[in-house]
């Protein structure tokens, strides 16, 4: 069946199989309010677009086993950038998740219907906010021109696993984080001097239950605190997504 395609149609496989796996691991579409035949029209959409980037050069044999073996090729280059995009926006996630379990929060953890995983209000607002971030920036365009780069910086068939491949993206996961430490930054510190501040009461006044009059009051300065402290996170987020392209360029590099 594969024979009869065509060369054509060979080539619109692939490049459908690459834009297919990075659509499916940015978090903008893993929401399950998002169907199925929505995610898979999107991406036959931004195949359709980008079918002419893809070298006529580039001639694949009516082998089904060929076939298969390029095609779990071009999901690997999907998955990398998609892995790499989800990346940057678990950072903004890991900031209020370390903001939840310090606010208290974190007790407060309810089922995302969307995702269908236990969160917290502080992390179903990072995630909006660097939703919100990532299109305010065109970063979707900045993704859109780095996967159309692909084709040319990484030719169908000739991604090769290496190993400074790897130790990037370990590195990458890494710096989650220390980067997640410094978006939470200005409200994490004032929480630790609340805690030093009610520490230092409890031992003063015994009689005080610190640990029931301080939920409600860390939560108060909370949200007063992440109101005052958007002015120094957004730019820092923002920041995260204008140095994507850099990151998945690095990658392609490392990918032939």
């Amino acid at each position: 069946m594969l024979a009869d395609i065509g060369v054509n149609g060979h080539r619109f496989i692939l490049v459908f199989f690459r834009v297919a796996s990075v659509i499916w691991l940015l978090p903008i579409f893993s929401s399950r309010s998002l169907s199925m035949p929505f995610k898979a029209g999107v991406s036959l959409l931004i195949a359709f677009l980008l079918f002419e980037s893809v070298s006529v050069d580039q001639v694949v044999s009516a082998d089904p086993y060929d076939m298969v073996l390029l095609v779990l090729k071009e999901t690997l280059v999907g998955l990398t950038i998609g892995f790499l995009v989800r990346i940057l926006f678990m950072t903004v996630y890991a900031a209020g998740e370390v903001l939840s379990l310090q606010s208290g929060f974190a007790f407060a953890r309810f089922m995302d219907p969307t995702s269908m995983n236990y969160t917290s209000v502080l992390e179903q607002f990072g995630n909006i906010l660097a939703i919100m971030i990532f299109f305010a920036l065109d970063a979707h365009h900045i993704l859109l021109s780095a996967l159309a780069a692909s084709f040319t910086q990484v030719p169908v068939g000739a991604v090769a696993l290496k190993g400074g491949l790897f130790h990037y993206l370990i590195d990458m996961t890494g710096k989650l984080f220390s980067l997640g430490l410094k978006i939470g930054a200005p409200v994490i510190v004032t929480l630790f001097l609340v805690e030093l501040a009610l520490g230092l009461l409890s031992r003063m006044i015994p009689q005080i239950n610190v640990f029931v009059e301080g939920i409600p009051l860390k939560i108060i300065i909370t949200l007063l605190m992440l109101s005052l402290s958007l002015n120094f996170m957004v730019p820092v987020i923002a920041g995260i997504f204008k140095g994507m392209d850099v990151h998945i360029l690095r990658i392609f590099r490392m990918m032939v």
